[in-house]
């Protein structure tokens, strides 16, 4: 069975044709888990409707509760979904194909079921109405252990996750870690296995409200906030440090080591900043990386 992982905030103008793709899915077997995060609009109605509407009270659980922010809102989620072998997260603008979850089970049912495993497919960018869409460009970025301190290139409402990936993420402390699906990399890069399909199975929509950090704009706040002295980075490897380091090899722990930054080392700072491969798919943001880096801020 699959869970169906769902924040929404303000989404009333959109969660009904996102609940609707789901609805269609030609796998069947899943449960939808819907927490909103303190909406002030008619979110939490049009749910509610959605669920009389088809009588699905029974596949249906929605909490509305207070504001929380998206971070600890997926955490409270993940932990109220604990029954399962799959979870799927979900952003309330999207919109779902009807193979999305047959493609990943599909895979996921033909690997090994004791390692964590993360399944990726690929989406479209929508426009407000999705009445124009295109492909977002493949990734062929060499996504490894070494860069996922650095890099993230699975996007959560893209992503599919096993119940060994599920039981080390939800031990997780959320306060502590920059995004649920960022998280997912770095333990299915140590741990498990991952897949990137080619396959288009959901629409990404673009709208002056999003929080998916698609485009390098979007990542602007968090450079400012890091020259500001939020260490997200460092953040991300003290707890993946803290979770995982008697599971570490010898190699693995000595990476995690070197984004620890528990005081600034010159001879580290410049191993990082002059590292001869590449840290991250985007060149623009592997140069402030690399600038982060020489300054002791990653």
């Amino acid at each position: 069975m699959v869970n169906v992982l769902i924040s929404t905030y303000n989404g009333e103008q959109y969660i009904g044709e996102q609940l609707e793709s789901i609805r269609k899915q030609s796998y069947g077997n899943y449960r939808v888990y819907i927490r909103d995060d303190g909406s002030s609009d008619r979110t939490v109605a049009v749910i509610h409707d959605f669920i009389q509407r088809y009588h699905l009270e029974n596949q249906y659980t929605l909490m509305a509760e207070r504001n929380a922010g998206f971070s600890k809102s997926f955490e409270r989620l993940l932990h109220t979904a604990q029954e399962g072998d799959y979870w799927a997260f979900c952003d309330q603008d999207d919109y779902w194909y009807p193979d999305k979850l047959q493609h990943a089970i599909e895979w996921m049912e033909q690997e090994y079921a004791d390692i964590p495993l993360l399944y990726h497919g690929n989406f479209e960018i929508g426009n407000e109405d999705l009445t124009k869409t295109y492909p977002y460009p493949i990734c062929t970025f060499l996504y490894t252990y070494r860069t996922s301190f650095t890099s993230n290139v699975f996007f959560g409402f893209a992503t599919v996750i096993n119940r060994p990936l599920y039981e080390r993420l939800v031990r997780a402390d959320f306060e502590r870690v920059k995004y649920h699906d960022w998280f997912s990399g770095m333990i299915v890069t140590a741990f498990g296995k991952y897949k990137r399909s080619d396959a288009i199975e959901a629409i990404h929509r673009q709208h002056k409200h999003n929080t998916s950090p698609l485009f390098f704009w979007k990542k602007i706040p968090d450079g400012i906030k890091m020259l500001r002295g939020d260490d997200l980075y460092t953040r991300n490897a003290r707890e993946f440090y803290r979770l995982f380091e008697d599971e570490l090899n010898e190699e693995q722990r000595e990476i995690c080591r070197m984004f620890l930054n528990e005081r600034y080392q010159p001879a580290l700072a410049l191993r990082k900043a002059f590292y001869p491969k590449r840290w991250n798919p985007q060149w623009k943001v592997e140069w402030i990386i690399r600038f982060f880096m020489l300054i002791g801020k990653i």
